[in-house]
């Protein structure tokens, strides 16, 4: 499941694109998302901003992908408390636990994708912070035969905190609010906004994948057959991504094999067994860009490692009265695992309005049940079924 394909869904009366505008799409989508961002410049201070390009995904998230918390309180994440890790020796240390683990069976690859976001909003002439979500749970049958199952739910967008619902409440607890925007942002993209205290829109997908091709391409397009058959030595690995960056067009975004290898980390979110798994830590390990940060305590409440695999930080316009507010970003891994706790982690690093310097901005989660399960999947009552199928 791509964002094409949620995109797609999100607006079921427009025309199918060609196959041509479908790769060129990707190929870009896939560049955006994982090159090291590109700094432009801002004319209103005069200062270097990241556009970051993953805010195109969070506008596809804003419809279909929002953001998930498993965190029942109202509260504002608080930043993850890094602990000094010793360099990256400390993925090294966790490449030689992780490759000592039993390799996990079952049936289906479960894979239930959260994100949690922080978004400014006006109520009357009073400005609070909502907090959005919804969740994407996907099943991948190891069966090619099998369907491939997909739920997707809008959670909740409600006050993030105590004081935010005051004032939401002082103003008449309106159905909806009107989200508060950088100056020079589009019109477009300042809509109002539906609150909504339980989950809601339901869609289903059960289809099959054609040859059993995994949703996620970064990489390509590999089926369960081709992870599994992927070598646990890191360099015999590193030759294996050079034949995907050779194969693939949308690998081929970036100029060279060096700059694509940093992509090593997807393989930490995708079902390989722990020799592979450890391979891949290792060779992350070795990369100019990889910086471990530490141990954290990510938004969740789980102990993990920080850890930035590209350039971590930029600048956001979803704060700030009169500009961008800047932002640092970490991935947060399992410390036993190896395996993605928190990824996409922001973290303000500037106090604005509403905003205090630590707070958690946004992030994307895997809740505890990923993994592979015998469990079946089955449509929620209440949720509706698409007959689109799954490119």
């Amino acid at each position: 499941m791509d964002e094409l394909t949620l995109l797609a869904r999100a607006l079921p009366d427009a025309p199918p694109p060609s196959a041509e505008v479908v790769e060129r799409a990707r190929a870009r989508l896939a560049a955006a998302r994982q090159e090291p961002p590109r700094p432009r410049r801002s004319g209103r201070r005069g200062r270097l901003v990241w556009a970051w390009t993953l805010g195109t995904a969070m506008a596809t998230a804003a419809v279909v992908m929002a953001v998930v918390t498993l965190v029942s309180s109202l509260a504002l994440v608080p930043a993850p408390a890094l602990v000094p890790s010793g360099g990256n020796e400390a993925l090294l240390r966790l490449a030689d636990e992780v490759a000592k683990l039993p390799d996990d069976r079952g049936a289906y690859w479960r894979r239930p994708l959260l994100n949690n976001g922080l978004i400014r909003v006006k109520a009357g002439d009073k400005a609070f912070n909502v907090l959005s979500s919804s969740r994407i749970d996907l099943w991948q049958p190891r069966d090619v035969r099998d369907p491939v199952h997909v739920e997707q739910w809008e959670q909740f967008v409600r006050p993030a905190t105590p004081a935010d619902e005051r004032v939401w409440r002082a103003a008449g607890a309106p159905a909806t609010v009107q989200r508060v925007c950088t100056p020079g942002t589009r019109a477009g993209d300042c809509k109002k906004i539906r609150m909504r205290s339980k989950p809601s829109d339901c869609l289903s997908t059960h289809a099959a994948e054609p040859g059993g091709v995994l949703g996620d391409r970064r990489l390509g397009e590999l089926t369960l057959a081709d992870i599994s058959a992927l070598p646990g030595d890191a360099a015999l690995l590193r030759e294996r991504l050079r034949a995907y960056w050779k194969a693939s067009k949308s690998a081929r975004a970036w100029k060279s094999f060096e700059e694509f290898l940093p992509m090593a980390r997807v393989l930490l979110e995708l079902p390989v067994s722990p020799s592979v798994r450890a391979a891949a830590l290792r060779l992350l390990a070795g990369l100019p860009t990889t910086k471990v940060r530490g141990s954290v305590t990510d938004p969740m409440g789980r102990q993990g490692l920080a850890v930035t695999f590209v350039k971590s930080e930029g600048f956001t316009g979803q704060f700030g009265a009169d500009d961008e507010v800047a932002e640092r970003y970490v991935t947060i891994l399992h410390p036993r695992t190896g395996t993605l706790l928190a990824a996409n982690v922001s973290i303000a690093a500037e106090s604005a309005e509403g905003l205090a310097q630590g707070t958690v901005m946004h992030y994307q989660a895997w809740a505890p049940e990923a993994g592979w399960t015998d469990e079946r999947p089955e449509r929620p009552r209440g949720c509706r079924r698409s007959d689109r199928p799954i490119p």
